[in-house]
Order: structure tokens, then sequence, then C-alpha cells
């Protein structure tokens, strides 16, 4: 018996110390992100015990475990990673973002907000998904990253503004853009420019410092910005220090960029004359069979217009480099960027210098301050638009392949007409304006945001933030005095001087609150006020004799110097009360009280809401131990107003403008208005969250409907009442703002994710569709006809109205038109067919697919982009595919080859007559497309060099191929251009958006 108690004893001793020295195995790390940056705080614990640590401030950790061990490591934000021991001693981790966790954490209206606890209709682009592409504006980056929001360009002019729409739009005559708030605060967005040049604002943004887009979508969401929100916001948060050594980020890159999509072709010289000779036989007689051969293009030139214009391939660079870090106690980051890309059009440019410098400082446990400063400078330069048609995208199809761009001596060709220099049909060579004539802007955009916050007790919290944002902007235009607009007046010069100055001071009192433990409440107080203030000066002068002198101070005949100021102020108070319990119930309620200057005296203030509830039912009982991670039902209801609208709207006032007899006159500029009111939007959300498998699968989706009252309307005035608005579009007109109808949107958006492999292999997918119909309910003038548009009840704002095309009569020629406006009987007479509503210009269907593989450091990343039921109409196509009317003097297009020739032909256009009077190039279907579309918009491969390179030098070195919009499909096969068009779907000739491809180098160190 002692016998067998004692080797049972030796047995026990053995296990012990066997588990001993197994205890006594030392892993040690270090844990960085995937910027290289050290993580603090990551969960280090040992699976299957209660064995743990934590990494310190320099990421560093070091634990003992038993042999066999599987180290689990996770931290909120990022993928949490299992690594068996093995016979390692050291283990290091980069923790790479989740993707399903990106969302844990939302910016929100004055805050940050867990998703999990979230009501709203909210989503959230991070910085993985927009740094280093090369996209000037902001606005671009939204694209296919998140539902409910539609981005249309008008130009693909570097820098050049680009519209963006949340949930379709919203009114008719006010403002339809989202709010753009910064690091919390409000700031000014849009194109503030006054010469033909287009300049974004919002371009002044680095994209290297963005570190999330949040986008609020549904008045609970919103309500807390008020009026200025009632388009929706977006929340834009940018980078801040890390505690921890300095760590650095250099990215480099270059490419070069061209059409995405090439437009229609052009047609050399003996296309041309042979359309043009059968237009004129087909009048005069075979006499004509020759024409152009023998009395326009005797020496058989044939230009090449279009490279005389544009650039083969335009060269575009970046390089940024920013540095983070700091102590327990103060945090800084620093960053400077140069962006520059050239346009396809030559001597056209866009190029941004941008630096930042973010500061936070615990001055305490309870007090910290914060101060963050940034700076930009950017500059444009484009090809004024004027007469003879000078636009360049309008000179390959214009001027005739039979003029020469030269002379043999290499200068010019501007025609033998010393009185009146010109292209033989009369227009402007454009390469040689191009080289002579210019359009400028200089954008200088300075803002400071300082914080400072006082933690009173645990429990509640005062914040205080003050930002002042200063943007000027410079601009010079100039037509030289030997051809162009110019000629006629010996040069003409213009100069803009344009100031903003937005001040935002906003107050915050934030308690939270426990009570029994699961019943959790905040209550947060706002105030706040912004004063906008608008400068702008003008002057113009002709009369400059000789070429090299370009400035307004030199001509010998000044013209104008005009002068503007403006200024609004908006002022809030606010009340937002939150309420969870047991994070399964969720309640959140606001109330704001907000004034605006825009509207008179007893209108100046509104009082808006809104209210939301959540509940998880994944979080149930019932529920517990199945595959559902989240199961989160939301819906919410509240007003909105708007006040987009001019700060005299409500005013009487005079002005002076222009010139009249040498003079500058006094006229009426607004007619009293004392009745004007806010807009208000009523926006009704319910939706759902959902995730499976711990949050491998996640997703949302969404219905709403955003119903608009007391529309904001102009209403057309008597022309003896003198007064001018203007409009959002930037266009003035006889008129005074009412309130004067509603309309609705309404539609759906769904999203879905998932992590299909997560080992070394990984592979991440997302896709996002958003569903949006537009219906004008009730407006006081009904069926407004303008140009190819109608405002009907019942109908969406953005309706065609116009004749439907049935085509070309294969027995004639004659071109032919529905005679209802929809199908059935045709006619080839245009004023016996009916006008029709023929849909709408803004897509109903949006979004796009993203995938990420990763393989041992290799990535590939790609982003696909969709938008399907729409119609975008060519305006030009009346000059350029005009069955004869202007073949003569305009070229136009190379599709006015497919034409009727003979009896029996099935052809795209009718039958070519000169001057003919058949009106077959009238406003009609037959220059309306499909604008459906499917693009390739982002295609990145890359390699991380450093598990090659020397470790110890480099967190981060990743080589990279980069296409961007390298491919679009377009599903009307009539359709040559570019369907991304401007957001009222007209096709301008602008520039075309750019196909680029690049390469480029990110190191972190």
């Amino acid at each position: 018996m002692k016998k067998n108690l004692g080797k049972i004893l030796m047995l026990f001793l053995l296990l012990a110390v066997q588990t001993i020295l197994a205890q006594e195995k030392e892993i040690r790390g270090t844990i960085i992100d995937d910027q290289g940056l050290p993580l603090p705080g990551v969960n280090v614990i040992e699976e299957g015990t209660r064995n743990g640590v934590q990494s310190d401030f320099d990421g560093n950790y070091k634990i003992e475990v038993s042999e066999g061990a599987t180290l689990s490591f996770s931290y909120v934000g990022f993928a949490t990673q299992n690594i068996k021991v093995g016979s390692q001693s050291t283990i290091d981790v980069t923790m790479e973002v989740n993707a399903a966790a990106l969302d844990e954490v939302i910016v929100t209206g004055y805050g940050k907000k867990k998703t999990v606890k979230e009501t709203s209709a909210a989503s959230v682009v991070t910085a993985k998904a927009i740094e280093d592409r090369p996209i000037v504006s902001v606005n671009d980056m939204l694209k296919g990253n998140s539902t409910g929001v539609v981005v249309t360009g008008g130009s693909g002019q570097p820098g050049a503004k680009s519209s963006v729409q949340i949930r379709g739009i919203s009114s008719l005559n006010a403002g339809t853009s989202p709010l753009y708030v910064i690091d919390g605060v409000p700031v000014i967005s849009g194109d503030y420019t006054r010469n033909s040049t287009s300049a974004d604002v919002l371009s002044s943004i680095n994209n290297n410092d963005i570190e999330s887009i949040s986008i609020l979508k549904d008045a609970s969401a919103t309500a807390l910005y008020g009026a200025r929100a009632a388009n929706g916001a977006i929340l834009i948060t940018t980078k801040q220090g890390k505690s921890g050594a300095p760590k650095f980020n250099l990215s480099l890159e270059t490419g070069f960029n061209e059409k995405a999509v090439d437009g229609p072709g052009t047609l050399n010289s003996s296309e041309w004359a042979e359309i043009t000779n059968e237009g004129l036989v087909n009048v005069l007689g075979e006499d004509y069979a020759n024409y152009v051969q023998e009395n326009i293009n005797p020496k058989g030139i044939n230009s090449d217009w279009a490279n005389a214009v544009e650039r083969g391939s335009a060269m575009q660079q970046q390089a940024n480099f920013s540095v983070t870090g700091g102590t327990d106690r103060l945090r800084y980051y620093s960053s400077i960027g140069y962006f520059d890309q050239e346009s396809i059009i030559k001597n056209s440019f866009f190029n941004r210098t941008s630096g930042r410098v973010k500061i936070d400082y615990d001055l305490s446990d309870k007090i910290s301050i914060g101060q963050n400063i940034s700076a930009s400078f950017s500059n444009m330069k484009s090809l004024a638009n004027g007469g003879g048609f000078s636009n360049p995208m309008l000179a390959k199809y214009f001027a005739r392949p039979s003029d020469p761009v030269r002379n043999e001596d290499g200068s010019f060709f501007i025609g033998n007409d010393l009185n009146n220099p010109r292209l033989s049909n009369g227009l402007f060579n454009v390469p040689m304006l191009l080289e002579n004539n210019f359009a400028k802007a200089k954008t200088l955009k300075l803002q400071s945001i300082t914080d400072f916050s006082y933690e009173i007790t645990d429990h509640l919290t005062y914040t205080s933030r003050l930002s002042l944002d200063n943007t000027v902007i410079e601009e010079d235009e100039y037509q030289n005095p030997r051809h162009g607009d110019g000629f006629s007046v010996q040069g003409r010069a213009y100069a803009y001087d344009t100031r903003v100055f937005n001040y935002v001071f906003q107050n915050t009192l934030s308690y939270d609150f426990t009570l029994e433990e699961d019943h959790n409440f905040n209550i947060l107080l706002v105030q706040e006020a912004q004063k906008n203030q608008y400068r702008d000066v003008s002057a113009a002068s002709e009369g400059f004799g000789k070429e090299g002198f370009t400035t307004v101070s030199v001509g010998s005949n000044n013209l104008e110097a005009l002068g503007k100021r403006e200024q609004y102020t908006n002022a809030a108070y606010l009340i937002n009360l939150t309420y969870d319990y047991d994070n399964k119930y969720f309640f959140d309620a606001s109330y704001r009280r907000e004034g605006n200057s825009n509207f008179a005296k007893n209108n100046k203030w509104g009082d808006f809401y809104s209210v939301s509830l959540a509940w998880d039912i994944a979080k149930e009982e019932f529920f517990r131990n199945t595959s559902v991670s989240q199961l989160k039902i939301r819906t919410s209801y509240g007003e909105v107003g708007n006040a987009s609208i001019g700060s005299t709207s409500s005013l009487a006032y005079f002005k002076f403008d222009g010139q009249y007899n040498g003079r500058i006159p006094l006229y009426v500029g607004g007619v009293e208005n004392p009745d004007l009111t806010w807009e208000k939007n009523k926006p009704f959300n319910v939706g759902v969250d959902f995730g499976f498998l711990d949050n491998r699968i996640t997703g949302t989706f969404d219905y709403f409907v955003k119903k608009t009252e007391d529309l904001l309307y102009a209403i057309p005035l008597s022309l003896t009442s003198g007064a001018n608005i203007e409009l959002e579009d930037g266009t003035t007109q006889v008129s005074q703002f009412t309130n004067a109808g509603s309309l609705e949107n309404r539609g759906f958006e769904a999203s879905i994710g998932a992590q299909i492999f997560d080992n070394d292999f990984k592979w991440n997918t997302r896709l996002n569709l958003s569903y949006v119909q537009n219906e004008l309910l009730d407006l006081v003038e009904n069926d407004v006809i303008s140009g190819t548009k109608i405002l009907r009840e019942g109908e969406s704002i953005n309706t065609y109205f116009m004749r439907k095309w049935a085509g070309v009569d294969p027995a004639n020629g004659n071109p032919l038109w529905y005679v209802n406006g929809k199908g059935g009987e045709t006619t080839s007479d245009y004023s016996k067919a009916e006008r029709a509503v023929q849909g709408n210009s803004l897509p109903n269907y949006t979004g796009g697919f993203n995938n990420s593989f990763s393989y041992k450091g290799i990535t590939l990343q790609s982003l696909f982009t969709f938008a399907l039921d729409y119609k975008v109409y060519d305006s030009w196509a009346t000059y350029l595919q005009s069955g004869g009317v202007y073949n003569l003097n305009y070229p136009g297009y190379a599709n006015n080859l497919d034409r009727w020739q003979k009896p029996g032909d099935i052809a795209k256009n009718p039958r070519t007559v000169y001057n003919t009077n058949n009106q077959n190039n009238a406003t009609s279907t037959r220059y309306l497309y499909d604008g459906d579309f499917i693009r390739l918009s982002n295609l990145q491969i890359g390699y991380d060099l450093a598990n090659v390179l020397n470790g110890d030098l480099f967190n981060s070195f990743m080589v990279y191929v980069r296409g961007t919009n390298i491919y679009t499909h377009k599903f009307d096969d009539d359709l040559e251009w570019d369907p991304e068009t401007r957001s009222n779907g007209i096709i301008n000739l602008d520039l075309p958006a750019l196909k680029s491809y690049t390469m480029g180098v990110k190191l972190s160190f």
C-alpha cells in the first residue's frame, strides 16, 4: 500500500514538474496594425485558459504558456488571429482590419456611437477604400462604396465639382447637396469659381488624411445637424495621432490618364466630303457630286483636330508623407501631400499641395485640448468657353478636316480675312486658343479647429469647439487679341477675387448614466452658432494691343469693376436622448430649435425633431446558441428643414450691376417676401442589420420614404418687377421663391458582405444595391416644360418630355416619329407627333461590388460600380448628327456614315439632305439613350516586400499597380458617350471621365 502510494505521489510530482516547466515557456513579440503602428491594449490569451496579457504602450507583450498552446490575439476593429506556438519563442503579429468590425464605431452628429447601438440609417467608408486613389474629389470616393449615394460629375476636368445626392433629389430650386462635416465641424463646399473653370473646394482635402467617411441618411442621423443636413450629411474624420514612438508613412505614385470612354468617332476629309456632297446632290443635282473636293478642299487636306487639342495620355503623380506618435498625454499627426494631374486637353491641369497638423494633449486626467490645422493650395488651368464653339471638346466635331491646324510656316491657321480671322466655316481655331488663351483658378484654403474637453465628473463631460474656415479663390481669364473672342476688342481680360469665411462655435454637454446595471442613458445638450461671409470683387478690361500682357490693369479700356458682399447666420439649440437596455433595446430622440437669417423675420426659426427605435433580436434568449450574430430591426421618423437659398431671398433690395452707356445702373434686385418659410423634409425609415457566423457574413437592408413639403420653388414674376434671383444651378431669372408644393423619394438599400476565407488566403467581398424613385406630388404650376424636361404631378422631377423617334422610313429615308409619343402609328411630320414622358435622368438603381484578396503579402482589390434604369440626352447631336442640316459647316460624328441611301436601306440616320427642313434633328428620343452601365472603377494588385527586406527597418513596403475606370460596359450599343454625365442627364461635351493606370510604393517605418 505504502509502495503504491509512493508511486502515485511520484506520478503527481512528475506531472506537476512537467506542468511547471511547460508554463515557464515564455513567448515575446510586438503587435502592430496594417500601417506598421504599434497597438497597445491588444488581448493576448492562451486558448482554453484564463491565462492572458495585454500589449503595452509600444505594442510589446510577453506571456508564459504551456507546450502546444495556441495564442489568440484580439482587438476592437481588427480580425482575431489564432496562432499555434509550436517551437517559436518570438511571435510578431500584424493585426488586420476586420471588414465586419470596421463599422463597430460610427461617427454620428456631435459624437461617435457603436454600431450595435445605432438606430439610424448610416454607412461608413474607411481609409483603406480611398487612400492613394488617383482621384481629386472626396465625392468620387463614395461611388460604389456606400448605399443610397449617387455621384455625378459635370466634367472630367481634374479638380472640377461633382454632384452628390443621398436618397434622391429632395428639392426643386433650393440646395440638394448634403452637408459636409470635417472632424465635427460643418464646412463650406461646392464651386465658388466665377469664370468657366469649375473648382470644388472639397478637392483641397488630401485623401490620405482621411480616417473614415460616415454617410448619414435618415432623420435620426441628420436631424442632429438640422436644416443644413436636409439632404443628408457626409462626415469626414481625419487621422489622429497614436501614442508611441514616431511612425512614418511615405507613398509615391505616378501614372497616366486617358479617356474612360472615347466618345463618337470623327469623319476624315474623304468621309466628310462623301456625306456633304451627297446632301448637296439630293437637293441641287449631280453637278455637286464633287463640290467639296473642287471648292472647299482642292488640296486634299486631312487634319486631325482631335490630336491637335487632346493629349494621347495625360500624366499624373502624387506623393504623401505623414508621421504620427506621442506619449501617454500627447499625441500628434502631421502630413504633407502633393497631387498633380494633367487633363486630356492640352495646356490644362490641376495640382494641389496640402498639409495638416493635428495635436491632442491631455492636460490632466479630466482636461484635454486639441488643435487641428490644415492648409491647401490648388492651381487649375483650363480653356475658357466662349464664342466660335471654342470648347476644346467641340473642335474635333465642328472644325472641318479640310482646314489645316497650322500653316506651312508652323503658325496657326486662322483664315485669310484679316478683319475677321476664322476657320473656313466661321469658327475659331481651338488649338491656337489653347496656347494663347487661358482660364486659371488658384484656391487657398485654411482651416483651424480648436477643441477643449473637460470631464466634470465620471459621467458629465463638457466640450467646446471653434472652427475658422477661410477660402480664397483668385481667377484670371484672358482672350488674346489676334484670334477668337478677344480679336474684335484687341484682347480681353477678367480678374475675380472671391473670399469665403465660415465660423462655427459649438458647445456640448454630455451626461451618461446607468440605472440598475442594464439601463444606459445619454443626454446631450448642444449650442451651435455659424456665420458665413462671402465677398467677391471682379474687374474686366479690353484693348491690350499686343500679346504678352494678360493682366486687367494693362487694358486700355476698363469695362467694369464690381463687387458683392453677403452673409448668413445660423443658430441652433439641440437636445438628444439615447437609451438602451441590455444592448438589446434602443431608443433615440432629438429636438432642434434652429434659426436662419435667410428667411423673413416671422419665419426665421424652425423646430425639428427625430425619433428612432431598434431591437436586436439576436440578443434574446430564444436566439442564443444560433449562427445569428446580429438581427437588429430599426425604424425612424422625423422632420428636417432646408434653408439652402440665397441670403437675400426674402428681402426687398436694390443693387448695382452690369453696364449701360458707360455707367453702372441701379435696379431692383429682389422684392419683399415676408411669408417665405422653411422647406421641410419628413423622412421615414425601417431597416434591419444582420450578421451570421460571428459576423463573417454581415449586411443591412433599409426601406425609406422621404417626403418634402413646402417646396422652395422659383415662381416667375412680371418683367416689370425687375427682380432677379440666383438658382441652385447658378442661373438667374426674374422670379421669386415661394413655398409651392411637395415631392417624395422612396426606395430601398441593401448591402451584404462576407469573409469567405480567413486564413493564409483571405477573401472579403461586399455588394451594395440602392433603388430610389422620385415623384412630384403637387406643385403650384403643373406641366412646367423646360427644354427636354417637364415638371408634372405624378412624375419624377427628372422626367424627359419629348417626341418619340420611330426610326427611318426604309422606303424613302424620311425621319419618323410616333404620333402619340409612345408607339403604334408613325408620321414623318414632326408637328403631328405628340410629346410624351420618356424616362428620367437619374438612375433608379445604383451600386457597387467590392472584392479584396490577400495571400502571404500579395493583395488584389477590385471595385465594380453600376447604374441602371435612367437615360441621357445628347444635346449637341442636333448639330453633329443632323441629317444634312449642318453637315456642310460642321462635319459631326462618324456615325453619320450609317445613313439611308436607297430604298430598302435599314439605317440609323435618315437621307442626307443639305439644309433640310424635315426637322429630323429636332428634340426627340433619337438622341436619348439608355444610360445603364457597369464599370470596373478600381483594380489594384500589390505585394508587401517587408518580409523580404530588413524587417527591422520597414513595417510595410508595399509596391502596387492600379487601374481606375479601366473598363466600361454600356448596355445601349448606340450610346457612344460616357454614360456618367451630369445629374440633369445632358451630355454637354464636357471633358469625359478619366481612365488611369498608375504604379506606386507605400512605406511604413
